[in-house]
């Protein structure tokens, strides 16, 4: 007997010591994560116009949308936007050499709309993460009739002429400029798609202007029972989980089953193998365009349910054609942005401020459209 609980406190011990030590990795892990800053925090994305989309780009007002902007920024850490169009990667919102030089200047802007809007956050305290498609200008998804004429096949002789395969040549000459052109001022990377291209060097390029940029990359479902996506971490090299929903031609972006990822924030977060537990929703019924979807109690429900556990939310908001963010979503943002503001504010010991709406009725249902047919 003496013998046998002496192994049961040793083993008892031992067990007790690795819990101990994978709590410490826990944590070590967490304070050398570079995605550290979005813990307990949300943001917003949209999608900047890109060469693609006509004469928009060169017509957007970057003002107007940060005057919508600005008045979030108290509790609101981050905007993403997009240098690819969006999940197109043959167009651009900001110059890329060797797409201008060697396969169509058709590709890519003269302006560089993205570094405009990216210094305009900056500048109002705003961290800004890169969107990027990361099939780039080989186009393997397919779709080459929204590709200007001829230039995949450019890109791919270019390519084969530099010694490089396709993937290498969307990291080495695409990623690495953007990144060198803007180092530190980008705080983190979404690569859409990423199954598509090199992960490895994408993420080795990603951090050449910045060391310490947060990164994720969206590699495909593993989806649960009901259809809901899993929220865990896909890549060695991710800082953040990329928070893909499940996909809006199955489910609308407010379905409850979404919803499961917020549970694993709560009960398994915020930092999962390591990886700060994130999603990424859209408001509407399409990621850039269409009706809004979430009634205001549900969105600010998600959204502080996610803060308070510690893990991180980005809210993708369409942009109408005078690119500003459509009132039912800005209501909702501005919503937001105040019982996360009162929430933080009690946490930290200070009077809570009176939310004068919080008892409005929820008219939501309304039908309002946001435009955006062109965009991918």
């Amino acid at each position: 007997f003496f013998f046998l609980l002496l192994l049961i406190q040793n083993t008892h011990k031992d067990t007790h010591n690795n819990a101990l030590d994978f709590v410490q990795i826990e944590q070590k892990m967490a304070e050398d994560n570079p995605a550290k800053w979005m813990e307990g925090n949300w943001g917003v994305r949209f999608l900047l116009p890109a060469t693609g989309n006509g004469k928009k780009l060169d017509q957007f007002n970057v003002e107007n949308v940060m005057q919508q902007l600005r008045p979030l920024k108290s509790t609101c850490k981050w905007v993403q936007i997009n240098a690819s169009q969006g999940a197109n990667g043959a167009y651009y919102t900001t110059p890329v050499s060797v797409l201008s030089e060697h396969v169509s200047k058709e590709s890519v802007p003269e302006r560089d709309l993205f570094g405009e809007v990216l210094d305009a956050l900056l500048e109002e305290g705003f961290k800004v993460i890169v969107y990027f498609a990361s099939e780039g200008p080989t186009k393997r998804k397919g779709h080459e009739e929204y590709a200007p004429p001829g230039s995949i096949k450019k890109w791919k002789d270019y390519c084969t002429s530099r010694n490089m395969t396709y993937e290498e040549g969307v990291a080495k000459l695409v990623v690495r400029e953007i990144s060198m052109r803007y180092k530190e001022k980008i705080s983190g990377w979404w690569f859409d798609h990423a199954h598509f291209g090199d992960i490895e060097l994408l993420a080795k390029e990603a951090l050449r202007g910045n060391a310490g940029a947060a990164l994720t990359f969206n590699i495909g479902p593993e989806n649960n029972p009901d259809g809901s996506r899993v929220l865990k971490r896909a890549r060695a090299e991710e800082h953040y989980t990329c928070g893909h929903p499940t996909p809006m031609v199955q489910r609308s972006p407010d379905w409850d089953g979404n919803e499961s990822m917020i549970r694993t924030i709560e009960n398994h977060g915020p930092y999962l193998d390591g990886s700060l537990a994130h999603m990424f929703i859209p408001m509407q019924e399409k990621w850039f365009a269409g009706k809004a979807c979430f009634k205001k109690k549900k969105i600010v429900d998600w959204t502080l349910r996610v803060v308070k556990a510690g893990g991180a939310i980005t809210w993708a908001t369409a942009l109408e054609d005078k690119k500003v963010i459509p009132e039912k979503q800005l209501r909702q943002l501005e919503k937001i942005n105040r019982v996360v503001g009162r929430w933080k504010k009690r946490e930290e010991g200070g009077d809570e401020e009176e939310d004068t709406d919080d008892e409005e009725e929820d008219t939501d249902n309304e039908e309002e459209e946001s435009e955006g047919k062109d965009e991918l």
